[in-house]
């Protein structure tokens, strides 16, 4: 078995297990709105932060995760961890998630003044349509696994796959036809 692997598990998700000390260790790397998080799984990582901050260390070292990360498009000053990494040598921008972030109405004022109401629409766009794509993934491994159109948890997953498309549907309506992108203004 390599020393490390991933799996794709959907466009926001990434499960990864990494080899150290003998031991393989498990870890998730999500996306969220302010980036990529890594956050370990294993219990003796959560339970153990110098463990885990070693661990996490010889990760972003290992040359496949980087390899990995430059074929998903992830640059390392996009990822921050769930674990204080204060300590991490590696050119990485990872942070406690408890650290203060400064004032949030000052984030919201500085978001409002770099984008048009256009902008904010294509990104809810681009969001709702992930979650699709991760719902009609979930719909084609039940399918596979023998599930269909009359087992209840199927329908309802069909259900929100219908409910996201009816809201990319009247978001991509707000927008309307682009006619004249220059004159966006900031909203």
């Amino acid at each position: 078995m390599d020393a490390f692997q991933y799996e794709l598990t959907s466009e926001t998700a990434i499960n990864l297990r990494y080899e150290y000390g003998g031991e393989y260790f498990t870890f998730n790397l999500f996306r969220d709105d302010s980036g990529w998080v890594l956050h370990p799984f294993d219990g003796m990582l959560l339970r153990n932060q110098a463990m885990c901050t070693l661990v996490a260390q010889e990760l972003f070292k290992h040359k496949p995760f980087q390899v990995m990360l430059a074929k998903e498009g992830i640059l390392f000053t996009d990822i921050r961890s769930t674990v204080n990494l204060d300590n991490v040598s590696a050119p990485v921008a990872a942070r406690n998630e408890r650290e203060p972030r400064g004032n949030p109405a000052d984030d919201l004022m500085e978001f409002v003044q770099r984008h048009s109401i256009e902008e904010v629409i294509d990104y809810e766009c681009k969001l709702v349509g992930s979650r699709i794509s991760f719902y009609q993934e979930i719909l084609q491994r039940m399918f596979m696994d023998n599930l269909g159109p009359s087992d209840p948890e199927f329908q309802k997953i069909q259900d929100i796959v219908r409910i996201y498309e009816q809201s990319l549907e009247r978001l991509t309506d707000l927008n309307g036809p682009n006619l004249d992108a220059g004159s966006r203004g900031r909203f």
